[in-house]
């Protein structure tokens, strides 16, 4: 009998509900099914359409083509399971594609830092967009004037118009940036301040050059300044699908008869000038990408520089395709040589080929080192029947944002040996969102028989297009940089100041022969007074500040004349270095191991460090000692490698990381500099790329080495010349940190 009233019961309830529903929302699924169709064709449209010039005609066409096919598929699906089910799944299908759209533009760049909660938020407007339309159109088609559809349309259309408002606008400011700031102001650290003669020289050096700057461009239509020809990199990569069939019709060749093509700026009255080429890297075919470094271009040629931006848009809409890339860099070279040897041309002995730089932004950043692997072998190394034929004299490498691990020869890494190399990356960069570029500065090393440096900076506000003045803000494309907070960029100028103040130090202290002092190239007092950027600025920004953009900045450096102690790549003993005699131990601490490092993705960074990890508990301070040979490190810096790993912090609780240096002579006696006297260890960066991580309050730890540098004669006290321990103490009660490149330098 109760259970006979529980099921009574239990129908009232769901005819009730039925009722209610049959009474506000009948027949209403006409708005959805049209609504999702037309959305998610227009989103597809914007995406793919730029195949084709104009753009507009291109997501026209696309639009029509994905909203014919959507119509078909919706139509067979329901037919389907009309019969599988017996049911009609219309409305189901429409409801789907809108979760599916909603998913797509609002997740974005979110899926290292609050992808799940972003998912769900995602999924909870669609059903909230879902009900407003089928409020709406049994409102407005079926004249249903109730209470509850009115108040669900009221309720319904505030979050509508909070989120409208969240894409259309450019998102929230970082204030964490203001925050480590204050922290770094607070902190007073030795040799920052310059001169007032110094200072001097650091502004005339960033200033605009003297040289008056002309512009040449070359290729194969007629129109161009300088006449070149075609190369076949089909062997390389390959034109695949509708994409590559469209992309060829566009650009009117084929792989196989690719032209040589750019643009040339240069000074008018000196010669025989060091030269940099730049490439871009993987963007719309329909931009001319490599117009985009003309900023850099007038400025360096503006100081005696040539400058060749090499159009590279064969290669772009293309998947694995860096090797061929790397290829037509140096097809393009070896055309500007021509150039510079034919004494009718303008260009004849404009540029000393003993002197050559590469630089190169995205996928070009990491094309640049391919090549320069390409340029000292015989044979392409995955297929030994292609010959090379190159041995230029590159003498360094600029990696802007750069992309890595596209491509391995013969399934290995990049390896380089003995090339300067200069890395710069953005931490709001929304395309390359890891310092990729860090596996590429990895994998370069030096044996001692060139001066050589590899540098790299990380830069809280950067983002991946500015450094190209024709990509823009937006790092994605439409519609799914919507959601993309480019609120807190530095703005386009500020971005690309960084980018030539620090091109131009590096070019200035590795290639510029004219000037170039070879002994004690980097040394820091290197090209103090002369009319030229000071080379410390690669190895000590901090004294330079004033004179940047204000943001954070994280700089890691290594020199070819620093002696590694420990750099925890060689085997997995814990307790022993890199050189010979060197030993480790850690004290005070929960747990200490060699890890292979990740970056905040998970993915690899393709290199060993020591980790250190303590808490409150312990009694002592956390330490690590390096007992070394009897060494005289008088006249030499010490140095070394140090993160910041810990990620349980807000912002308010966000603090400089504390530690100081001892050394130990063979006496005994010792002596300790505090490493904040010298440079910032700044915790984690609170990035977020996506507006709704702002909402959510999320944040993406992004974690970078700095590296730190004591003069030895810092120490007093102590014999500088029988040195046998370094000690590296921690100030605070827990922490996490990763230690990497002890040295002397």
């Amino acid at each position: 009998m109760i259970k006979l009233k529980i099921e009574a019961k239990y129908e009232r309830i769901k005819e009730n509900i039925i009722n209610f529903r049959q009474r506000n929302w009948k027949d209403t699924s006409t708005l959805l099914y049209w609504t999702s169709l037309i959305l998610f064709s227009f989103c597809v449209g914007i995406e793919a359409g730029s195949f084709l010039k104009p753009i507009w005609f291109g997501s026209f066409l696309v639009f029509l083509l994905t909203f014919c096919f959507l119509i078909i598929i919706l139509w067979i699906l329901e037919k389907i399971l009309r019969i599988l089910l017996r049911n009609g799944m219309k409305e189901l299908l429409s409801c789907l594609l809108l979760c599916g759209i909603s998913i797509i533009v609002l997740t974005g760049d979110a899926y290292i830092a609050g992808f799940v909660e972003i998912v769900i938020v995602s999924i909870g407007f669609s059903l909230i967009f879902i009900l407003f339309l089928k409020s709406l159109w049994s409102f407005l088609y079926h004249k249903i004037h109730t209470r509850t559809i009115l108040i669900t349309i009221i309720l319904t259309s505030i979050p509508i118009v909070a989120m409208l408002a969240l894409l259309t606008g450019t998102g929230f400011s970082d204030s964490y940036v203001d925050t480590y700031l204050k922290l770094s102001g607070e902190t007073e650290r030795k040799e920052v301040t310059l001169s007032e003669q110094e200072q001097a020289s650091f502004k005339k050096s960033m200033d605009y050059g003297s040289y008056t700057v002309l512009t040449a461009t070359y290729g194969t239509t007629g129109t161009e300044d300088f006449a070149s020809h075609t190369v076949n990199i089909s062997r390389f990569v390959k034109n695949q699908g509708l994409n590559g069939f469209f992309k060829e019709k566009y650009q009117k060749y084929p792989l196989t008869e690719v032209p040589l093509s750019g643009i040339i700026w240069y000074p008018k009255e000196v010669s025989n000038c060091p030269t940099l080429f730049i490439i871009h890297g993987n963007h719309s075919w329909l931009t001319e990408s490599y117009l985009g470094y003309a900023y850099l271009g007038t400025y360096l040629a503006s100081h005696g520089y040539v400058v060749v931006s090499v159009n590279e848009n064969a290669c772009n809409g293309l998947s694995n395709e860096n090797d061929g890339r790397a290829v037509l860099l140096l097809e393009n070279i070896k055309q500007m040589e021509n150039y510079n040897r034919e004494k009718e041309s303008p260009l004849y002995q404009k540029m000393d080929y003993q002197n050559l730089a590469l630089a190169g932004h995205s996928r070009g950043g990491e094309a640049i080192a391919t090549a320069y692997l390409f340029n000292d072998l015989n044979y392409y190394p995955d297929n030994g029947n292609r010959s090379f034929d190159y041995h230029f004299s590159i003498q360094s490498l600029i990696a802007i944002a750069p992309t890595c691990g596209q491509y391995h020869p013969s399934n290995r890494e990049v390896e380089l040996a003995d090339v300067n190399y200069l890395l710069i990356h953005g931490a709001n960069d929304q395309d390359v969102i890891t310092f990729m570029g860090m596996e590429q500065y990895e994998d370069i090393s030096f044996s001692g028989k060139k001066d050589c440096i590899k540098t790299s900076l990380y830069v809280a506000g950067l983002n991946h297009g500015q450094f190209n003045s024709l990509w823009g803000k937006y790092d994605f494309i439409e519609p799914m940089n919507r959601l993309l907070n480019v609120e807190n960029f530095l703005s386009q100028q500020e971005q690309q100041q960084i980018a030539k103040i620090f091109i131009k130090t590096f070019l200035d202290t590795t290639i510029n022969s004219k000037e170039k002092q070879r002994e004690q190239v980097y040394n820091e007092n290197f090209i103090r007074n002369k009319k030229r950027a000071p080379a410390d600025l690669l190895t000590n920004y901090q004294r330079y500040t004033e004179f940047l953009p204000e943001t954070i900045y994280v700089q890691s450096y290594q020199t070819s004349g620093t002696y590694i102690l420990c750099d925890f790549e060689e085997d997995s003993r814990i307790d022993t270095g890199t050189a010979k005699g060197v030993t480790i131990k850690a004290n005070q601490v929960n747990s200490w191991y060699e890890d292979l490092m990740a970056f905040s993705s998970k993915e690899s960074r393709d290199n060993y460090a020591v980790i250190l990890k303590w808490s409150e508990k312990q009694q002592e301070k956390a330490e690590i000692c390096f007992k070394i040979p009897n060494l005289n490190l008088s006249e030499k810096n010490l140095q070394l490698d140090i993160m910041d790993l810990q990620e349980d912090f807000s912002e308010q609780e966000a603090k400089l990381l504390e530690a100081e240096v001892i050394v130990t002579d063979r006496e005994g006696k010792k002596a300790s500099q505090l490493i904040n006297d010298y440079t910032c260890i700044y915790p984690a960066f609170l990035v977020r790329l996506n507006k709704l991580q702002y909402v959510l309050h999320i944040s993406e730890y992004k974690h970078q080495f700095q590296t730190v540098s004591i003069p030895i004669s810092d120490f007093s006290g102590v014999n500088l010349q029988e040195i046998i321990e370094i000690t590296l103490r921690f100030s605070e009660e827990k922490g996490k940190v990763a230690i990497d490149n002890i040295g002397i330098r």
